[in-house]
């Protein structure tokens, strides 16, 4: 398979695309493979990968890459994932107590208050909330009871946005005001005032998804994690619960007042 060009595609920086140009080459000097022959590159110098953190995420960059494209089987992509080193653990299991996300909405302004709010109600990760915000009045959404369904189609790679929920009164105050909104003058204030980052919000969310009885599949889906290689009927009725299962979240808000 020629690969190459079409991983080099992907949406990089310009500076990370520099880094892949001077990379590749020494990880993958030819520029057509088998899918067996890849494989074997990754497998056979999985040692001389390891010594090097850019090569290790540049492999896993490529792995899923084939696994998006459905060029590797599931059990050649273990097979090659398990050679290569995994990060120290750096996993940051903090999730804010309500009591904090309340400390840290009430010393925000307005404009920055609903920022928090719609990152706090839809569990969207920081770039996708900056795309809500600059394409607020292109989307498309539907109307609930009580709640909004926004079509994004934020698509980047294995890291996808579909639909955004939002309580209809977030909602509307975002339509007003997005002009207003500035994600990085939050995270600033955030940072001055040693209150909640914003990735804490995506936590706090899918946290609070499963304490009101909403299903870890569907707080998955409304956080864009949805499963690969499904059926478009289970993957319609994942969105049908996922419908059904907001107004939790709603009536929380209702009741949540900071």
């Amino acid at each position: 398979m020629e690969w190459k060009d079409s991983f080099l595609k992907g949406d990089y920086s310009p500076k990370y695309r520099k880094q892949i140009l001077a990379k590749l080459p020494l990880i993958f000097p030819k520029h057509t493979y088998t899918f067996q022959e890849l494989i074997n590159v990754i497998c056979d110098t999985c040692d001389i990968i390891n010594k090097s953190d850019r090569a290790i995420k540049l492999v896993r960059l490529v792995l899923n890459w084939c696994e998006e494209k459905a060029l590797l089987t599931e059990e050649q992509l273990t097979a090659c994932r398990k050679k290569i080193k995994n990060k120290p653990s750096g996993i940051d299991n903090y999730v804010p107590t309500e009591e904090e996300v309340k400390n840290t909405l009430n010393q925000l302004k307005p404009n920055p208050r609903l920022l928090y709010l719609i990152y706090l109600f839809s569990g969207m990760r920081k770039v996708e909330g900056e795309y809500l915000i600059e394409n607020i009045d292109t989307l498309r959404y539907q109307t609930f009871d009580g709640f909004v369904k926004i079509s994004m189609n934020y698509l980047r790679k294995n890291k996808n946005s579909y639909f955004c929920y939002l309580p209809t009164s977030i909602f509307e105050q975002l339509t007003k005001n997005h002009k207003q909104l500035s994600v990085s003058s939050l995270e600033t204030h955030l940072t001055d005032h040693k209150l909640i980052p914003i990735k804490y919000c995506r936590k706090w969310f899918y946290t609070k998804c499963i304490e009101l009885g909403i299903p870890e599949s569907i707080a998955d889906y409304y956080q864009g994690r949805t499963a690969r290689g499904v059926g478009n009927n289970h993957y319609l009725s994942r969105q049908l619960l996922a419908d059904q299962n907001y107004s939790k979240m709603v009536s929380f808000l209702n009741s949540f007042n900071p």
